[in-house]
Formats: structure tokens, C-alpha cells, sequence
């Protein structure tokens, strides 16, 4: 888990590469809520499956119709 100090210049170095304008209330939510968010989104990478294929294949070409015999 990040220390506090490392969450506050993480959250802040986010907030100004994105340019958004937040109150000092907003800013205390994020870096509050932010260990969270990133422990969560860690979780959602599982290194056993790096080269796996997705479970759904989008494929935007319709499959051609069986002739009629």
C-alpha cells in the first residue's frame, strides 16, 4: 500500500496532467479514495493469464451464409 505521502503527490501529479480544476474537498476525497481505486484496478491484472485470448472475440465481419443446396 502507497504511504500517504506517495498517494498525495500521485493524486495531485493525475489531477494536473488531466488539467481538471478541483476544490481542496474534492482533492481530499481523491487522495482518500485513491489506495482504493488502485488496489482494485491492480486486481484486475492476473500475470498467469498475460497471453491469453479474451473469453469474447468481437469479429465486426458477419459470417458468410451456408449456400443453398
Amino acid at each position: 500500500m502507497p504511504q500517504p505521502k506517495d498517494v498525495t503527490a500521485a493524486v495531485h501529479a493525475m489531477v494536473e496532467a488531466a488539467g481538471l480544476p478541483v476544490s481542496d474537498e474534492e482533492m481530499q476525497a481523491f487522495v482518500a479514495t485513491y489506495p482504493l481505486i488502485r488496489a482494485g484496478a491492480d486486481s484486475l491484472y492476473i500475470e498467469e493469464i498475460r497471453y491469453e485470448e479474451p473469453a469474447l472475440i468481437f469479429t465486426p465481419v458477419p459470417p458468410t451464409p451456408p449456400r443453398a443446396a
